[in-house]
């Protein structure tokens, strides 16, 4: 059986960029299930990224503006990904569909230079929908207009993984560059 592949569809925060939010946390010793809440709210656009520092800020008893500055101090995109998505893009679609604020998310790839190497950004609470929903697969896929088996998603989070490959799409989970580029030979993949 050969694969057409035809999209490729990345998820943003701990795989095209670090996930500052995972870190911080885990730099202050906080549990996420503390303050998975918080995330959902922001990611389903019910509140702001202003919000979700206050809250934070509350959780942790540090300012909300010394939050954000050690989230923003801390960040680092993938360059080796970067330049492979380069690549890619000859060939394939690349997208990239995130649970995140749309200000911050867009802002991040205005003011990095890099919205131009996606065809689509798809963010959750752009349209109130959150991995690991079917329907946001739904919705990517017919933005980018591929079916299911003609794309592959790549996502740190193994959950959200499993719902796509549920839904057809091939998932890998991001644990790091070098991994991911021999999964994405294993699958066909020539860049």
């Amino acid at each position: 059986m050969t694969l057409m592949i035809k999209a490729i569809i990345f998820d943003f925060y701990g795989v095209i960029r670090s996930d500052e939010y995972h870190d911080w946390l885990s730099r202050h010793g906080l549990e996420k299930d503390n303050t998975a809440s918080m995330t959902k709210e922001q990611d389903a656009g019910l509140k702001t990224s202003d919000q979700f520092f206050d809250d934070l800020s509350r959780k942790s008893h540090i300012p909300a503006d010394k939050i954000k500055r050690e989230f923003r101090s801390h960040a680092t995109l993938n360059e080796k990904l970067l330049a492979l998505i380069l690549k890619l893009k000859d060939n394939f679609q690349i997208a990239i569909l995130s649970n995140a604020n749309s200000a911050s998310l867009r802002d991040i790839l205005r003011d990095s230079s890099i919205e131009q190497l996606f065809d689509e950004v798809i963010i959750s609470s752009e349209i109130g929908m959150i991995k690991p929903s079917p329907e946001i697969f739904s919705h990517a896929l017919k933005k980018i207009g591929v079916e299911p088996n003609e794309a592959i998603f790549i996502d740190d989070n193994q959950s959200f993984v499993e719902a796509a490959n549920k839904l057809g799409l091939i998932g890998i989970c991001f644990t790091d560059f070098d991994s991911l580029v021999k999964q994405l030979k294993i699958i066909g993949l020539n860049f």
